[in-house]
């Protein structure tokens, strides 16, 4: 595929927008049947009976599975949507690959406000530093779930990738010190989330909706406490450079990643030129938060 297969529409404005909120909606990426049949499927990743189930169903547990598309050869299709390749290299560039941090999920809730780039501290370390290559490593979420039935959403604070001050730092860290204690208490995802220091966008999606957010941005899980379960996929990409070999490394640090792609995947990501070109691993790196 080449990146003319598919014109997603994405203008200079668009791109600016991106540039300056942060995050890009793909309303629809998937078809409400399409949405279904990724539901039934992630339900045989765990287990479960493979047919819609309720909350009731399941019960309270999270499931997760770390690097799940990588690891889960049904699911490789997602990593080559022809829609969403298009859009993230006319978001991003044509030199995008694919940077392999992804995973599956069940009924993952309410969580802290936070970052998934490998330095997640505002200002500090190489993500913020883009005088050799702009940072251009993003975040694709995949929502198979509907707001009105799951009560799942997506939480983002629109420009936190550009800016943040003392004062929203503050803010951060007292909600989710909140978070934490509230948690010992009670169902975390029975606490609304606030931000009164800067931008709020909640994301209520529909089956299929997509959204593409640089790994920087600070964002939260959105409450679940609907009658069914919220199923969402992950994935990355990047374009390449520093930054997103970077980011690469710092998941395939975690146990629970796969250090090597499998053949199979390998092979397509480089006929689709979506292979992340191999350098030597930068072991002198320190640890994000």
């Amino acid at each position: 595929m080449t990146p003319a297969a598919f014109d997603p529409k994405i203008d200079d404005a668009a791109r600016r927008r991106f540039d300056e909120d942060g995050y890009h909606m793909i309303p629809g990426l998937l078809s409400e049947d399409e949405a279904r049949a990724w539901r039934l499927e992630i339900n045989r990743v765990f287990g479960l009976p493979e047919h819609e189930l309720t909350n009731a169903d399941i019960g309270p547990e999270t499931r997760a599975l770390a690097d799940g598309v990588t690891k889960t050869p049904q699911f490789w299709p997602l990593i080559f949507n022809e829609r969403l390749v298009a859009t993230v290299r006319a978001l991003l560039g044509d030199d995008v690959r694919y940077t392999q941090h992804s995973d599956i999920h069940i009924n993952l809730g309410a969580g802290k406000f936070h970052r998934d780039s490998a330095w997640r501290d505002f200002g500090v370390g190489p993500d913020w530093d883009e005088h050799e290559a702009p940072y251009r490593v993003v975040r694709v979420a995949i929502y198979l779930s509907d707001y009105t039935n799951s009560g799942s959403s997506l939480l983002i604070l629109p420009g936190t990738h550009r800016h943040e001050s003392r004062l929203n730092r503050l803010e951060f860290r007292f909600w989710n010190e909140l978070r934490t204690r509230w948690r010992n208490h009670f169902s975390t995802n029975s606490m609304p989330q606030w931000a009164l220091t800067a931008p709020r966008k909640l994301i209520r999606h529909k089956p299929g909706d997509c959204v593409v957010f640089d790994q920087r941005l600070v964002h939260a899980g959105g409450v679940v406490r609907g009658t069914h379960p919220k199923y969402a996929v992950y994935l990355s990409y990047g374009r390449d450079n520093q930054h997103a070999h970077n980011h690469h490394d710092y998941y395939l640090e975690r146990p629970t990643y796969l250090r090597e792609l499998p053949d199979a995947l390998a092979g397509r990501l480089e006929d689709e030129n979506l292979l992340l070109s191999t350098r030597t691993r930068d072991t002198g790196r320190s640890a994000a938060n």
